[in-house]
């Protein structure tokens, strides 16, 4: 079968290329149906041919992370690289999205920017270690992570099993060392009613009428509340309702309402602690309308913020190999989530890193710039060249 796309001459946008060309958009996302397994199998045969050993771990039926072991110097001190393989869904692009294309310097494609491209560039700095028989200070581990657009139940799993004394999560940053992140909590609230004919609706209690106060509560009470709390490189908290759903049809009063609720919470609080305003918010409610029948349901996901002190090692290695490579370095924070989290929670520090901007993640038309592709190479393999110690 032929196809539509000419494959670079460089063989680290061609790799880029190939993996875009793999769809591995997440199952349980819309239009995802073979998950990450033709990921792991690219891969795979990259690291064999590279002579670099690796070796796969279920984490779900049939989605299996996939993690390549360089030996350093030191073999008990371990540098993780990890980058997800699963993308976004695909379906509202407006561009073929496995097609990747390169125009005018920038590669286009699902997943080129979230987050393939870091993967890439990090599976290509341990290749030239490897090639030139260049043993590093430390082990180098590379982990391509299932899951990450879901529910993160990839890179939970590593952090669980692999150890690790510092990581490094490959993220559309464009080049900025990013050392603090937001958690998150998804949660559902449920309104019940009364159903009843529309002619006559003080027979029934309509759901929708009381869901309706409640995110009016929310954007009253709630909201205000964040604006006190900020942190540095992250900024407030935030709350968006971002589904509503109920009733049956014209003339019945609806029985049942519900919102899907997404809170991002800073460093310093939990996810778990950020539920409780939603509880206190809906006992009062009810303490003021008896009618009034509502709850919380059990969250759908529960997960960190993340915070690196600058004076780690793997933070001022990053720092120092940016301004190695490009003469200068960006630190800061981001308000999104990433797999950075599920490994300081188990006490690995670590940071999140990576070439291309996260303005183009999840985007009817995504690319990123192929000479950000090509530097990030270099700036991993100055990382990977740094003994953690020092």
């Amino acid at each position: 079968m032929s196809r539509s796309w000419i494959r670079s001459g460089n063989e680290v946008l061609a790799t880029l290329q190939d993996v875009v060309a793999i769809e591995s958009v997440n199952p349980d996302l819309p239009g995802g149906c073979r998950g990450e397994i033709d990921m792991v199998e690219y891969i795979s045969d990259f690291f064999d041919a590279a002579g670099i050993p690796s070796e796969t771990h279920e984490v779900l039926p049939g989605r299996s992370n996939i993690v390549a072991t360089l030996e350093g110097v030191n073999p008990d001190r371990v540098l993780l690289f990890e980058c997800h393989m699963d993308t976004a869904s695909a379906d509202i692009m407006t561009i073929p999205p496995f097609e990747p294309h390169i125009r005018d310097d920038l590669l286009y494609g699902r997943g080129a920017s979230d987050t393939k491209a870091g993967g890439v560039a990090m599976m290509h700095a341990m290749k030239r270690l490897k090639s030139a028989g260049v043993t590093p200070p430390c082990t180098i581990k590379y982990a391509g992570a299932v899951d990450e657009e879901y529910r993160f139940r990839g890179a939970l799993h590593l952090a669980a099993t692999v150890k690790a004394d510092a990581a490094i999560i490959a993220e559309p940053t464009e080049l900025a060392v990013i050392r603090a992140h937001k958690g998150i909590a998804r949660f559902r609230i449920v309104v019940k009613g009364i159903a009843a004919h529309s002619s006559k609706p003080q027979l029934g209690v309509n759901a929708i009428s009381k869901m309706a106060r409640i995110i009016s509560a929310i954007e009253s009470e709630i909201v205000p509340m964040y604006k006190k709390s900020v942190h540095p490189l992250v900024g407030s908290p935030t709350v968006n309702v971002g589904v509503i759903s109920g009733g049956t049809q014209f003339n019945f009063v609806p029985d049942r309402c519900v919102i899907e609720v997404d809170r991002r919470v800073i460093p310093g609080q939990t996810p778990e602690a950020a539920l409780d305003e939603f509880r206190q918010l809906l006992s009062r409610a009810q303490a003021v309308d008896p009618e009034l029948d509502a709850f919380l349901e059990e969250p759908f996901l529960l997960d960190g913020a993340m915070e690196t002190p600058e004076s780690a090692a793997i933070v001022q290695i990053a720092i120092n190999a940016c301004r190695v490579v490009q003469g200068d370095a960006a630190i800061t924070g981001v308000p999104y989530g990433t797999d950075a989290s599920k490994f300081t929670a188990v006490g690995i520090p670590a940071i999140v890193f990576g070439p291309g901007s996260i303005d183009q993640a999840h985007a009817a038309v995504e690319w990123i710039s192929c000479e950000q592709v090509l530097t990030a190479v270099d700036i991993y393999q100055q990382i990977m060249m740094t003994d953690l110690a020092v």
